[in-house]
């Protein structure tokens, strides 16, 4: 496996995002996978970023690359 591997348990797919949350706003934020591992994020591959969704009352935040 080229990169990093999604942190969902039994994935075994490269990782294309980071999903960060902030609790205090309730918000969980997708972007770009980061630079390097970070012990508070998450990294999700294709799929489960599509699929992410957050808990009722919070919002998703979305990065996307413009002109890709």
């Amino acid at each position: 496996m080229d990169g990093r591997p999604c942190s969902k348990v039994a994935c075994v797919s490269t990782a294309i995002a980071t999903l960060t949350y902030d609790y205090r706003d309730s918000m969980a934020v997708l972007g770009p996978l980061s630079q390097k591992a970070e012990p508070h994020s998450y990294d999700l591959c294709e799929k489960h970023a599509a699929r992410l969704s957050a808990p009722q009352g919070w919002q998703v935040i979305r990065h996307v690359a413009l002109g890709a």
